[in-house]
């Protein structure tokens, strides 16, 4: 016999919970060399080789993380793939858990797991190394803690929270909103009473102090990620309606998900089983109402489903077996499984590119970028993955074609991470020297620039570089037609001779954003 105490610690279900994780964990593995590195992971492995406190777009954890890992297994692009799939694999295990504390039976936590397996977003983020891909699960354990504090009553529990959150925030911002959204809607449940409780308050100063040295480099940096957070949000990031920002969530969230989630909402709020845990109803309804009206990316919302999910599926395997149709628990399983098959390829790599870009025009599967930026034949990410070793080919071309004596004061200029970090990954092999760019964290690595007389240049145009160089000269255009279209076709120029000394060049190419 398991008693209950310990059924909490050890659902039934752990088997079968360890089993789907598994094969999310196999199925991402087993594919992820079948594309290139994505351009995220080219920046984070530049990111792992300059460690420190902070950086222009994201705190330092998972670059930290990054850096001992490839000292031990490196940075190829299995490896690479490694901590994110086990990340996602993490969650649909977690997921059971939480399931089971809510009050879920075996069949409730088997469900949970499989819906959050079939949660496409899910698949994305654990398809390439990023600090989103550690997100989803480190909310998950905030909502599993308080779920426990809920149950029972245990204030030290908020010491556990405000290190998890703290380590969360030094991983990506973004829990802050759900650190805020939290504390504002305890003033509308019965836990406004830990609004009263030193444990509470001292959960909360744990995760302010470990967050304090990002805010030192910050100042240290002349407040560079308010700058980043700015500029994205008025030149990057596309306008989208409430209205399209919620259709999204139902297209990241696997479409037969939505019959889960939304009723999950629903018995938070008013369900007398789950009416406790209304918080997380309330969490959920400010967070998507700041994040829609503040031109944030759809998927930045993609952390908060899982517990939303658990409550879904408690509600209707709670119903099912009262109106004893438990036959429809499976039907639901193999429905969401079915769907996610249909939708696999579409996120992903299990097909060619070409064969890819077919699939999601028949299926109708093209999700937004979330970003001004004109979609190709794939979505953005799965183009970003295309075109930095054509690229780095290319600019291997025009540096070898020069003279001895030209390569020692020969740089090369890349206008974006992207691009810097391909230059740099690529151009190990091709004794390229390491990239100049003033795209975020580029702009404030040191760079030798006093002895560079040529510049070869990714990108922009010819009459520009004019103003700058002497001589400028059009020596190569790459070419991939399933990177994003913004990085196909690109003229790569050999500019000569200086007008002013780089160092005063390089004051206008900062680029936060």
């Amino acid at each position: 016999m398991v008693n209950s105490s310990n059924r909490q610690i050890f659902p039934e279900s752990s088997f079968y919970l360890f089993g789907i994780s598994l094969v999310f964990i196999f199925i991402q593995l087993f594919t992820a060399s079948n594309y290139p590195l994505f351009r995220d992971e080219l920046y984070y492995i530049d990111c792992a080789n300059h460690i420190s406190f902070g950086y222009v777009d994201h705190p330092p954890v998972s670059i930290i993380v990054l850096a001992l890992w490839k000292s031990v297994f490196g940075d190829s692009l299995f490896s690479l793939r490694v901590l994110p799939a086990l990340s996602g694999g993490l969650l649909i295990f977690l997921s059971g858990y939480i399931t089971a504390s809510l009050g879920g039976n075996k069949s409730a936590q088997i469900l949970a797991a499989i819906s959050v397996f079939c949660v496409p977003v899910y698949w994305i983020l654990g398809g390439f190394y990023s600090m989103n891909s550690f997100d989803p699960l480190v909310w998950s354990l905030l909502f599993y803690i308080i779920v426990m504090i809920i149950k029972t009553n245990n204030e030290k529990l908020w010491i556990i929270f405000g290190v998890i959150a703290g380590i969360g925030l030094m991983n990506k911002i973004s829990v802050g909103y759900l650190g805020a959204g939290i504390f504002v809607a305890m003033i509308f449940t019965e836990e406004r009473k830990w609004l009263l409780n030193k444990f509470f308050w001292m959960g909360g100063a744990i995760a302010a102090l470990i967050f304090v040295p990002y805010l030192i480099w910050n100042m240290q940096n002349e407040y560079a990620t308010l700058e980043f957070i700015r500029n994205a949000s008025v030149y990057k990031n596309a306008i989208i309606t409430p209205i399209d920002f919620f259709k999204e969530q139902i297209l990241q969230d696997g479409p037969l998900n939505f019959f889960i989630w939304f009723p999950g909402i629903i018995a938070l709020l008013f369900w007398g089983k789950l009416k406790k845990y209304r918080l997380f109803a309330i969490t959920y309804i400010l967070i998507f109402a700041f994040l829609s009206l503040n031109r944030a990316k759809p998927y930045y919302l993609a952390p908060v489903y899982p517990v939303i999910i658990s409550a879904g599926v408690v509600f209707l395997t709670d119903f099912f077996d009262k109106k004893n149709i438990r036959f429809l628990k499976p039907v639901a399983a193999v429905l969401l499984i079915s769907g996610m098959a249909v939708l696999m390829p579409a996120v992903v790599p299990v097909l060619s590119p070409a064969e890819t870009s077919v699939y999601l025009r028949k299926i109708g599967y093209l999700p937004e970028t979330g970003e001004n930026q004109e979609i190709g034949r794939l979505p953005q990410y799965f183009a970003d993955r295309f075109g930095w070793e054509e690229m780095t080919l290319k600019v291997a071309g025009v540096y070898n074609s020069l003279s001895d004596e030209e390569k020692r004061h020969t740089a090369i200029y890349a206008r974006n991470y992207g691009e810097a970090g391909a230059i740099n990954y690529y151009g190990r092999r091709l004794n390229l020297p390491q990239a100049l760019s003033g795209h975020n964290n580029h702009f404030l690595w040191k760079h030798e620039m006093d002895s560079v007389t040529s510049l070869i240049i990714i990108g922009g145009k010819i009459e520009n570089h004019l103003e700058d160089f002497e001589e400028v000269t059009l020596l190569g255009v790459t070419e991939n037609e399933f990177s994003m279209p913004y990085e196909n076709h690109l003229n790569i120029f050999l500019g000569r001779n200086p007008k002013r000394p780089l160092k005063e060049i390089w004051r206008s190419v900062k680029k936060y954003i």
